[in-house]
């Protein structure tokens, strides 16, 4: 491909202000478009490595079947689904490409944090009893993938038969949590929490009120009863799809939505707070002296730490009013119990009981098992379920983390496999007709052989090609210069920064 027959805009700086040096680079070269509000494009020359970097993870992936579909995916994939009657069908791997909207996304945090995700999921349709195996075999496909790419990074168990892997970033990105002694973790708000349980021998005491006028917060109500957050239980209300929701939660806990969403099958940004007018419906009270004995909503959700606190204090339901030693079972009842509470740094392993610590990072690959309604006969003509072992890569975030891991001062260092071109050839000056046809006659030989060749023959100085050259990152560089009337030309190592001058016909 030549330079002078596509539009490339390269900078000395980056004018946006990014956290991470992969975007500046991206920006720079040419590579990557942004604008201010966040939204960005890969340029004419950045969609070929992006194109390079899909087709490296598809061929790491072995028979997948490439699916790209005009209509709803999930139908298309449910139509392969239904044909798969036999144990002869199964395994089945299909891919196909997504776009998703990434609500958490920050313009500093360029191609690592997107505001819409480019996500390549690869399918593996298979039986329960191959699971290990086919989650196994992907992993494998991974690690030798993420290998290739010359990437650091951290693999998370976030769940049966779940795993994420993550980069870890030296600035503030996403908060991720991590259990030194099993290897369980995962994104904080996505993490299951630690419950604690509380070991008094206290005797349960009788139930009363309490007047707790103006108290309306868990440290207004700590410090007027003198009495620690994990005595206190507090009542969230949320209106979710029009339902009022009231949610128990420990004191000094705070409520994972997403937890709460995945509990009801629902997505997130379903779930809001519910609006004052709401809560004293279900209350009888202003807000702040919410409980869980006779309120008025449509569903109880409490945290498995709610019931093992004895002689706690709930809101009464009453302006002005608490109930103190109130416990579970006799004083009130729940139907769903389970894990609603946002993790803390402070807490043990949710799997192990081990000590937890925190690094900044963001995950680039997830794998999740998923079992459906599909059925199948197996080799002794007997129904089982299909699962799906969902592989998802995020190819932003590992196009800028390729970069991140494989760059140096003066530019980005393309891993070899990952570049789509094998050569940069830069002609000095294509004014000089030696230079412009030795440089043309080498592009169109090394291509006659198969290899694929960048060939700047622009209308600029020799140094500014040379930047652009570094910036841009192919392993190998051809140099035509005055040397060619020497029958000469440089050959330069992108990643050795070495170089040789041999003679054009030994080249060609």
């Amino acid at each position: 491909m030549k330079l002078s027959s596509i539009y490339l805009k390269t900078y000395k700086d980056c004018f946006i202000e990014f956290n991470n040096e992969s975007s500046k680079l991206l920006h720079r070269s040419g590579l990557v478009k942004y604008v201010d509000s966040g939204s960005y494009c890969y340029t004419g020359l950045g969609n070929m490595f992006l194109d390079s970097i899909t087709k490296n993870i598809l061929d790491n992936f072995k028979d997948t079947i490439l699916i790209k579909a005009n209509g709803d995916k999930e139908e298309i994939l449910n139509s392969y689904m239904n044909e798969l009657k036999s144990y002869k069908n199964i395994p089945l791997n299909l891919a196909y490409f997504t776009l998703n909207k990434n609500k958490k996304s920050r313009l500093k945090d360029g191609l690592l944090n997107p505001k819409k995700e480019n996500t390549i999921k690869i399918m593996s349709i298979t039986g329960e009893n191959d699971i290990d195996t086919t989650i196994n075999n992907q992993i494998i496909s991974i690690d030798k993938l993420i290998e290739e790419l010359n990437i650091k990074y951290t693999k998370l168990s976030n769940g049966k038969n779940k795993y994420k892997y993550f980069y870890n970033t030296t600035y503030p990105l996403r908060e991720v949590f991590l259990c030194g002694k099993c290897g369980y973790g995962d994104l904080k708000e996505e993490m299951k929490s630690y419950s604690e349980k509380e070991l008094s021998t206290q005797e349960l005491e009788e139930m009363k009120f309490i007047h707790t006028p103006n108290i309306k917060t868990i440290d207004e109500l700590e410090l007027s009863l003198n009495i620690s957050s994990k005595k206190l239980i507090k009542t969230i209300l949320l209106n979710i799809k029009g339902k009022i929701v009231a949610v128990l939660l420990r004191g000094d806990r705070s409520i994972n939505n997403l937890l709460v969403a995945k509990h009801f099958g629902i997505k997130e940004k379903d779930i809001k707070m519910a609006s004052e007018e709401e809560v004293k419906a279900s209350t009888g009270a202003e807000v702040g002296f919410a409980g869980p004995i006779g309120i008025k909503v449509d569903t109880i959700l409490c945290d498995e730490e709610v019931i093992h606190i004895k002689n706690g204090v709930v809101g009464a339901n009453k302006t002005d009013y608490h109930i103190q030693n109130v416990n579970y079972k006799r004083d009130f009842d729940i139907e769903f119990i389970g894990n609603f509470k946002l993790a803390n740094i402070e807490d043990r392993c949710f799997s192990c009981g081990g000590e937890i610590k925190s690094f900044s990072g963001i995950n680039f690959v997830d794998i999740d098992t998923i079992k459906t309604e599909f059925k199948y006969l197996n080799s002794n003509s007997r129904e089982e379920k299909i699962y799906i072992v969902e592989t998802k890569l995020y190819i932003d975030r590992l196009f800028s983390i390729i970069v991140e891991e494989n760059k140096d001062e003066l530019g980005i260092i393309w891993p070899k496999n990952i570049s789509p071109f094998d050569y940069h050839i830069i002609i000095g000056n294509i004014k000089k007709e030696k230079e412009y046809n030795t440089g043309l006659s080498i592009y169109e030989s090394l291509i006659n052989k198969g290899y694929n060749v960048l060939l700047d023959d622009r209308k600029e100085r020799m140094g500014f090609k040379f930047k652009d050259c570094e910036l841009i990152g192919i392993p190998k560089t051809i140099v035509i210069g005055k040397d060619v009337e020497n029958n000469r030309v440089e050959i330069r190592n992108r990643v050795t920064k070495e170089s040789e001058n041999i003679d054009i016909t030994q080249l060609i």
